[in-house]
């Protein structure tokens, strides 16, 4: 683990005990998003990222953040991308533009401690 990530992480999390929300934020993401490999940080990526660690870290019922949660996390979060741009190549539609974008913002990733919502046929 690189020493300037683990500094970022623990100011985040110093931040977020101390509610300073915004802070944290920007610390995560600035580790994080240096962390990850094979993927290219276009504008479009970079926002979709900050958008789904944003709703996770809001999602969590603490604000902190250790490395390898978030080198998880991000992980997650790349993929999830990653299938997002299989199914726009393998569309027999033109998806550009607004369309695209909001098809982006339509994804939802079901993270390892929430609960999915959708039941299957037979579940209690």
């Amino acid at each position: 683990m690189d020493a300037l990530s683990i500094a970022y992480i623990r100011k985040g999390n110093l931040e977020a005990k101390a509610k300073m929300y915004r802070e944290a934020f920007e610390d995560y993401s600035a580790s994080l998003l240096s962390r990850l490999s094979g993927v290219d940080m276009t504008l479009e990526f970079v926002a979709f990222y900050r958008y789904q660690l944003l709703s996770y870290l809001k999602a969590k019922p603490v604000f902190t953040l250790s490395l390898p949660e978030g080198d998880m996390i991000s992980d997650l979060i790349a993929d999830a991308y990653k299938s997002f741009l299989d199914a726009v190549d393998d569309s027999p539609f033109n998806i550009s533009g607004e369309g695209r974008k909001n098809l982006l913002q339509s994804v939802k990733i079901v993270f390892p401690w929430q609960n999915d919502t959708e039941e299957l046929p037979g579940s209690i």
